[in-house]
């Protein structure tokens, strides 16, 4: 009764093996059809065998990855009956917004933090949705495989996804979206803030340190506009009576994946918070630094104060000073001096001025 064929596991994996934890993608083209009765996933080597495994009575999850392809995605789009114009806004990666739905569909963008596994660092990944009455067509601008653990326990059968339409399916491949990547990618940025504050308390307020705080900011910053954009999504559904997402399961989105939003949002502004803290303890360094600078300097000019106030009185031209023509006079005006500069610098060493 069922064929599943899951593209993100070598030959021969059983179903519910789990034991490779980094998402693979092993095609650019890919389709799941199913039903309350069974469930099919196929990889396809072009768009053309894609469309001739959709199936008009069945939902139908269509993954196409790094394909930039204007022709192929239009053709696409032209089975489902969906706007051609939005293979533009499907290839533009500098977009991130989200669109009131369309006659035949409602369009929404991605843009998440995605944790490299091999280097163990971030790189941004981007996408898009397309929901229709009986289709989710998912398109990754990279090859990360970010929702391949999601296709894993959908063709798996470990979710209720037979049971409920496409709506169902977007919502657990945006969940899939914030609890595998944000929360991951967050957590990662909160280690490197926390490496960050011991740099900067190790800099001394060097240069280098600043500029670093200034790179951490703009990374920080950047992600904020997605989760806002996915939270405006979120309040459309709330608001709207959207014909493509039922009202059962738009309490999961309202709900449960509006509630993950806000608890992201949060976390942004945690570190935000953080980041401001470290920005205090640089710019304490820096006055310290300068404080260190103000205080040697004052010393300095202190200490020859009075040294300069015995050269100028022997500077001046008068015939008759006392000392003028003895032959330990300059010598005794030097030992003054000196005198005078080690007594300062004992007197302000005791009272801890330096």
């Amino acid at each position: 009764q069922w064929l599943m064929i899951d593209s993100d596991r070598r030959p021969g994996a059983m179903a519910n093996d789990t034991r490779d934890n980094v998402p693979r993608v092993s095609s650019r083209y890919s389709i799941v059809v199913y039903d309350d009765a069974d469930i099919r996933s196929i990889d396809c080597e072009d768009i053309d065998q894609v469309i001739g495994q959709i199936h008009p009575d069945r939902v139908n999850w269509i993954t196409i990855r790094d394909v930039h392809n204007e022709d192929e995605l239009r053709r696409l789009l032209a089975v489902f009956d969906v706007d051609p114009f939005l293979v533009v806004e499907m290839l533009d990666e500098r977009r991130m917004q989200f669109e009131i739905e369309y006659e035949n569909c409602i369009y929404l963008e991605y843009l998440v933090p995605y944790l490299n596994p091999h280097v163990r660092q971030l790189e941004r990944s981007s996408g898009s949705f397309i929901l229709g009455a009986n289709f989710v067509i998912l398109y990754e601008n990279d090859l990360h495989g970010l929702f391949a653990r999601t296709r894993r326990r959908v063709v798996g059968m470990q979710t209720r996804v037979q049971q409920n339409g496409p709506d169902y399916l977007l919502y657990l491949l945006l969940r899939a979206v914030i609890v595998e990547h944000f929360q991951e990618s967050f957590r990662q940025m909160t280690g490197q803030l926390e490496v960050l504050e011991d740099n900067v308390l190790e800099g001394q307020g060097r240069e280098s340190v600043y500029r670093e705080i200034l790179a951490t900011r703009e990374e920080l910053k950047s992600w904020n506009e997605p989760l806002l954009e996915m939270e405006g999504f979120l309040e459309y559904v709330k608001d709207a009576e959207s014909k493509f997402i039922s009202a059962e399961n738009a309490r999961h989105f309202t709900k449960s994946l509006y509630r993950e939003f806000e608890s992201l949002l949060s976390y942004h502004d945690r570190m935000r918070g953080y980041l401001t803290e470290i920005m205090g303890l640089h710019m304490a360094n820096i006055e310290r630094r300068a404080s260190r600078v103000t205080q040697l300097l004052t010393v300095i000019a202190t200490v020859f104060l009075p040294i300069t106030f015995i050269a100028s009185i022997y500077g001046m031209n008068f015939e008759y000073m006392p000392e003028l023509t003895k032959p330990w006079g300059y010598p005794a005006v030097l030992l003054l001096m000196a005198s005078v500069a080690i007594g300062l610098l004992a007197f302000m060493k005791r009272r801890g001025w330096f």
